[in-house]
């Protein structure tokens, strides 16, 4: 089962951000859920590459309500 090592930055908050396992990839324009709060993901980077079913990415997004 492939895991998606996720270290999330939310710009134009004050959250303080995360890092969470997913089961699908993130992708730019979806959606993610931390906590009660819903974000749009704006930016998807690979920090490193694959290490088995391990993948390790790092994404950037903002508030859903500010969302353009």
């Amino acid at each position: 089962m492939t895991v998606y090592k996720v270290s999330v930055v939310v710009t134009k908050s004050d959250h303080p951000g995360a890092i969470v396992n997913l089961k699908e990839a993130p992708e730019v324009g979806k959606t993610i859920e931390l906590g009660d709060n819903e974000f749009v993901i704006t930016e998807v980077l690979e920090l490193m590459p694959p290490r088995g079913e391990f993948h390790f990415l790092h994404v950037t997004c903002v508030p859903k309500e500010l969302h353009e």
